[in-house]
């Protein structure tokens, strides 16, 4: 699912790191409350505990950021269109009244998590939805062709809005 990041990408976005640079209120509120927040939330440990080993100290952290932008965006609808069981787990913690769907649900979708490119999802997205894709390392011109407003680049993981209120910015943190 993911990789350890090499070390010499993450020296080359060390700059990006921490939300340096980041003049958009909106932005810098996300990358240091959501992004890189360090306290031990409530659910952590019990979830922590069904990864297996082998998922632990690799997917955690990712596990952990989309279990923060769940709790941050308290979705209605979560799409969660991934093969792992764990993804599903980590974003229902984090809002508990969030009906999941492992499928492009009818209506409109609050937060949605990709594993792949799936265009099929985008009509269904509204001006506060959340849109997360894995492996942004291979999907990164699909992700910038997205009609997205502001996005983040995490290396392994995008994250994008669609609310037109902002201005249109890319952002690349070192996460």
């Amino acid at each position: 699912m993911y990789r350890l990041t090499n070390p010499l990408i993450w020296l080359l976005r060390f700059k990006h790191r921490c939300g340096y640079g980041v003049h958009s209120p909106f932005a810098f509120r996300f990358i240091t409350g959501v992004i890189y927040e360090n306290t031990a939330y409530y659910a952590y440990r019990e979830l922590d505990r069904t990864l297996p080993l082998s998922d632990r100290f690799r997917v955690r952290k990712i596990l952990h950021l989309l279990f923060r932008i769940s709790n941050w965006s308290q979705p209605d609808v979560i799409a969660c269109l991934s093969s792992s069981d764990n993804v599903a787990k980590y974003l229902t913690a984090g809002c508990r009244k969030a009906q999941m769907a492992d499928y492009v649900p009818d209506g409109e979708i609050d937060l949605c998590w990709l594993d792949k490119p799936n265009n099929d999802v985008l009509p269904h997205l509204h001006e506060h939805s959340v849109l997360v894709i894995d492996h942004l390392n291979k999907n990164s011109e699909w992700f910038r062709s997205l009609p997205a407003v502001v996005t983040f680049d995490l290396y392994d993981v995008g994250i994008a809005f669609f609310d037109a209120k902002y201005n249109k910015q890319h952002y690349i943190v070192n996460f």
